[in-house]
């Protein structure tokens, strides 16, 4: 039953019971007087009172009465308990002329009308207290049952799908209030558990691929670790002598630095890839990062083993001071990009140093001379797989996340990066100082 055919019930009885109330007060009286009766009665008692023919109580014309004399010791008590029970009162005179009070007559009620009456009123309001108390169970039913009740089962619905249990089932009652919100409530359940699932599977999908290409390159990393160190073995073992003389010591002490310098890139890879074998696309981010207190000289070292073509060109002398840096995250960061300018650039590389004591950072500025970027995508290019639009990029393999993940870095060691267009394409990284 609807809550406004309630509210229409509910009002009808009351006005019905009202109605009836009124009548019943209105058509009840209480001790209804005869005046010409009474009158007449009185005069017959007068009459045979005088001739010692009436009794002091008794009946005529079926009104029941009570004399009491004024010489009587209980006159005023009866006179009293007669008014304060709204019986009538009359004189009882003489009837010689002498028009002589002998006392009063006390018509007598049995109160009949009143206790009707009151029965009827009592029947009227336990009627309407019963009403109103049946209409309020029967509204607070209604509102439990279509309201309350189905709150309780949508509270205890949120619980399970933030709990993650995705396989509780909302009932669905088309016939309360709620039931469209519940049908939408079972539907939304329904695609986050598509959803989840195929997230799950999608991630699943991740690590394994990553786990197989973490596998596939760490063969060749390995293949390249070992020719290295036979190659260091060989060349240490040469003879001066089996070399031109002009060229000896160089020849040795140049490969040698190549070999090494190979050999710690592979180091780096090395140590990535264990990092990328438990880790997905998604997850790069949070691969850790360790701050220490490094020399700033470790900045000239990472440059010189960057210069593979002889293009890197510090441009003024490096401060030695401390700096905060994790050296492998900080190389990688040096790595994304030189490795870009390579890339995108492949023209001369300048470095600048400059070690700024007020805000405590020491400011590293990396200039190629390319063409640069949009001017519109500078703020993305630290965006996860953003690339720009220009011809030289979309025509070189790449999966832009270098920059991204060089933020991160820098983020992670209370650093910053950021760049901009000026004669080619700047990279400035700010590195907090000890």
């Amino acid at each position: 039953m609807k809550i406004r055919n309630i509210v229409i019930l509910f009002t009808v009885l009351m006005i019905a019971v009202y109605i009836a109330a009124v009548i019943t007060i209105n058509t009840t009286q209480i001790n209804q007087v005869n005046v010409a009766e009474i009158n007449h009665v009185v005069k017959t008692i007068e009459k045979e009172w005088t001739q010692g023919e009436v009794e002091k109580s008794g009946t005529i014309a079926e009104m029941s009465y009570r004399i009491t004399l004024v010489a009587d010791e209980n006159y005023q008590a009866l006179l009293f308990d007669g008014i304060k029970n709204r019986q009538t009162i009359m004189d009882l005179t003489t009837s010689d002329g002498r028009q002589e009070v002998l006392g009063k007559i006390i018509f007598l009620t049995n109160g009949s009308e009143e206790v009707v009456m009151k029965t009827n009123l009592l029947t009227i309001i336990s009627f309407t207290f019963g009403i109103m108390l049946m209409m309020v169970y029967l509204v607070l039913g209604l509102v439990y049952t279509s309201v309350l009740r189905p709150f309780g089962v949508m509270k205890q619905f949120a619980r399970k799908v933030a709990d993650g249990d995705l396989e509780f089932r909302l009932p669905m009652d088309r016939g309360n209030y709620f039931g469209a919100f519940t049908e939408s409530f079972d539907l939304m359940r329904e695609e986050l558990k598509k959803a989840r699932q195929g997230e799950y599977a999608a991630n699943i999908s991740k690590k394994e691929l990553v786990a197989e290409l973490s596998h596939d390159i760490k063969t060749p990393v390995a293949t390249i670790k070992a020719i290295c160190e036979l190659l260091e073995i060989k060349l240490a073992t040469v003879k001066s002598e089996d070399l031109p003389e002009s060229t000896a010591v160089m020849t040795l002490t140049e490969s040698i630095e190549k070999i090494t310098v190979i050999d710690s890139k592979a180091d780096i890879i090395d140590a990535l890839i264990s990092n990328l074998f438990h880790a997905t696309l998604e997850e790069l981010e949070m691969l850790a990062v360790h701050v220490s207190e490094q020399p700033s000289t470790i900045l000239i070292q990472m440059f010189k083993d960057m210069d593979h073509f002889g293009k890197i060109s510090l441009k003024n002398d490096l401060v030695e001071c401390l700096i905060c840096c994790d050296p492998l995250r900080l190389e990688q960061v040096i790595d994304n990009v030189i490795s870009n300018a390579y890339k995108y650039a492949d023209t001369a590389i300048d470095i600048w140093f400059n070690l700024d004591k007020n805000k405590q950072y020491l400011e590293v500025k990396i200039r190629d001379y390319g063409d640069g970027v949009n001017p519109d995508e500078c703020p993305l290019v630290f965006e996860k797989f953003f690339r720009g639009s220009g011809e030289a990029v979309q025509n070189t393999p790449g999966s832009g996340l270098g920059l991204y993940l060089a933020r991160q870095f820098m983020t992670g060691m209370d650093g910053s990066i950021h760049c901009y267009n000026a004669d080619g394409f700047v990279v400035e990284l700010c590195i907090k100082v000890v």
